[in-house]
């Protein structure tokens, strides 16, 4: 997977590694299967959370799945393993739900800088944000490319193994796609 986003990234015309990182989350329904999952009360549903860290292109560099119920700020622990093989990142851009004094260390470990991006509080409805657009489309594309609406997966590394398929297969199929 590395490998296709090096190359996707040069046929962008980028560098073959990123700096930027967008970190994002997705709570989505689960069909009943066995397996952990938990109740998100501000999406008021039972079922999963996505969490997915991709580059200014939408490129996925690492990806995890969590139970509903963690919390946003402590998703960032399910991406470390990802955001290791990507020592060039210098820069996340976390949501506003991700603020916790833990948010900064965890970025601050590799040298990493952050900056939360959040609507003003005079906004209302749907805003769109400073690069959060990319990781919001990401999702999109997941949902679209393999049924991804619902979390079908009985156990959390087969959840994300799913997502590591999917993402490979679209980046395979982007560089097929020369148009």
């Amino acid at each position: 997977m590395r490998a296709l986003v090096r190359w996707q990234r040069r046929r962008c015309g980028r560098r073959p590694t990123p700096r930027v990182a967008i970190i994002d989350t997705q709570s989505v329904p689960c069909i009943g299967v066995r397996g952990p999952r938990g109740s998100d009360g501000a999406k008021k549903l039972v079922g999963r959370k996505r969490v997915a860290l991709v580059d200014a292109e939408g490129h996925i560099l690492a990806r995890a799945v969590e139970p509903a119920n963690v919390q946003d700020r402590d998703t960032l622990a399910a991406l470390d393993d990802g955001k290791e093989q990507w020592p060039s990142l210098s820069l996340a851009i976390l949501d506003g739900a991700i603020t916790a004094e833990r948010c900064r260390e965890w970025c601050h470990i590799p040298g990493m800088r952050h900056r939360v991006v959040e609507k003003e509080p005079d906004q209302t409805g749907v805003v769109v944000l400073e690069r959060r657009w990319v990781v919001e489309r990401t999702f999109g594309w997941l949902g679209h490319w393999g049924g991804l609406l619902r979390e079908r997966a009985g156990r959390l590394d087969v959840a994300t193994s799913r997502l590591a398929r999917l993402a490979s297969l679209m980046a395979a199929r982007a560089l097929n796609n020369l148009a």
